[in-house]
C-alpha cells in the first residue's frame, strides 16, 4: 500500500451550488441560504481501499488495491451555513474488485477471501456512514476544508469517525477528494493472513476517494 502512514486528508462530501438551470418564473431564485441536495454519481467517482502486507515473508507478497464498484450517497449543504450540512453513504460489500492482478486465479482467490473470510459479505452486505455534524471553512480559492463526523457501520459494528474533506464546486457539480485510515480490529475484523501465517495484512487500511455528486433529477 505504501500509504498506511499517510496523515488523514480525507474525502469528501459537503455540498452545494446551483443546478445551472433557470428557476421557474413563479419561484424564487436560489440563494446562498438555499439548502441543496446532491447525489453521488458512482459511475464518475472512485473509491479505493489499499492494504499492506507484513511478516517475514512479506517480500514475496505484495500490497493490494481494491476498488469499490457499487456505492451511493446523498448530501445536503447550505453555502452560508456549512454546519447544517449532512451526508449519508452506503457501500455494497460484494462489489469489491481487486485491481492490478493479472493472474485471474490469484485475483479470484483474494477476492473470495476478502468477501467470505474478512468482510463476511453474506452476513454484512452493506457498509453505511451517516453524518452527525459538519464543520467547513471556505478557502481563498473558493474550495472548502471540511470535517465530517458521523457513525460508520462496518461488519456489524458501529464507530464514530471524523473525516477531513477537501471540496470543490463547479457549476452544479460537487467534487470531493481525500484519504483516511481505518483499523480493521476496531470493527471486529481479524486481519487476513496466508502462507501459513508468515504473511499477513496489516490492521490499518487506507481508503481514498475521488467523488462527484450532482443535483438529483427533478
Amino acid at each position: 500500500m505504501n500509504t498506511a502512514t499517510r496523515s488523514l486528508t480525507v474525502l469528501a462530501f459537503t455540498l452545494l451550488c446551483n443546478t445551472g438551470r433557470a428557476a421557474p418564473a413563479d419561484s424564487k431564485p436560489e440563494t446562498d441560504s438555499t439548502p441543496r441536495t446532491y447525489q453521488v454519481d458512482a459511475k464518475r467517482s472512485r473509491f479505493i481501499v489499499e492494504t499492506q502486507t507484513t511478516g517475514l515473508s512479506a517480500m514475496f507478497a505484495h500490497d493490494h488495491r481494491i476498488e469499490v464498484r457499487d456505492f451511493s450517497g446523498q448530501a445536503v449543504f447550505r453555502r452560508d451555513q456549512p454546519k447544517s450540512g449532512s451526508l449519508q453513504m452506503a457501500v455494497r460489500t460484494p462489489s469489491l474488485f481487486l485491481l492490478g492482478e493479472d493472474n485471474i486465479g490469484a485475483r479470484q482467490a483474494i477476492e473470495s477471501a476478502l468477501r467470505e473470510d474478512v468482510l463476511e459479505t453474506q452476513k454484512y452486505p452493506e457498509i453505511t456512514f451517516k453524518s452527525r455534524s459538519v464543520t467547513a471553512e471556505r478557502r481563498a480559492d473558493g474550495t472548502y476544508d471540511a470535517r465530517v463526523t458521523g457513525e460508520l457501520k462496518l461488519h456489524g459494528a458501529k464507530r464514530q469517525i471524523t473525516i477531513p474533506v477537501r471540496v470543490a464546486l463547479d457549476g452544479g457539480t460537487l467534487h470531493a477528494i481525500g484519504v483516511f485510515e481505518l483499523r480493521q480490529s476496531d470493527f471486529g475484523i481479524t486481519p487476513f493472513s496466508f502462507s501459513g501465517g508468515s504473511v499477513g495484512i496489516k490492521d490499518t487500511v487506507t481508503l481514498s476517494f475521488d467523488i462527484l455528486a450532482v443535483p438529483p433529477p427533478s
